[in-house]
């Protein structure tokens, strides 16, 4: 089995889905195979986002892009003698808090 945590919602829905395994799961003696096959179904379905590099790379440009309007705008209109309104900051803070987001890594069961 692969080092990734699945979570058990998705494993049930699995289940659901397929009451062969269902029945399987019921009257093997040894539930483990099936389980097993539940589990490679479940690696098999990913989300249709996963691989698209193109997303990606659009969201960390409109995040950085934000991001950069925040702080070069709070930046002038502090130099101009302004505050800078707090939707400004909260942009900022969120474009920036959104992009550490999609650089940090995957939390994993290890």
């Amino acid at each position: 089995m692969s080092d990734q945590a699945r979570s058990a919602g998705q494993m049930v829905k699995i289940f659901k889905d397929e009451p062969s395994l269902m029945a399987r799961l019921k009257t093997d003696v040894d539930p483990l195979p099936v389980l097993d096959e539940a589990a490679k179904k479940a690696e098999q379905q990913t989300a249709p986002w996963t691989g698209d590099k193109m997303l990606y790379r659009v969201a960390v440009m409109v995040l950085g892009a934000l991001t950069l309007i925040a702080a070069i705008g709070s930046i002038g209109l502090v130099a101009a003698g302004k505050t800078t309104p707090e939707v400004l900051v909260a942009l900022g803070s969120a474009a920036v808090g959104a992009l550490v987001g999609l650089f940090a890594p995957a939390p994993s069961g290890k």
